[in-house]
């Protein structure tokens, strides 16, 4: 697990969201899970489960969660 950065912008910021996703984004492309051309059901699982596990560590709400997961998940193309 990661540990939660200090961010320049507020949580409940438009900037804040930008900023907490890209750095999610730099932990998914980390991910081996990640380094595919056609992605398998199974690899966007664990793809989903990197990005829930990191908007947790973030303590953001289920909707919110699902939210950031929807729009990181169409950002790298993959849903």
């Amino acid at each position: 697990m990661s540990t939660i950065p200090v961010f320049k912008n507020n949580l409940h910021s438009s900037q804040g969201k930008a900023e907490r996703i890209d750095w999610i984004i730099e932990f998914v492309k980390k991910d081996p899970a990640f380094l595919f051309e056609t992605p398998y059901k199974s690899d966007v699982t664990i793809i989903t489960q990197i990005i829930e596990d990191n908007c947790r560590l973030l303590r953001l709400s289920p909707n919110t969660r699902k939210d950031y997961c929807e729009q990181i998940l169409f950002e790298l193309k993959i849903y």
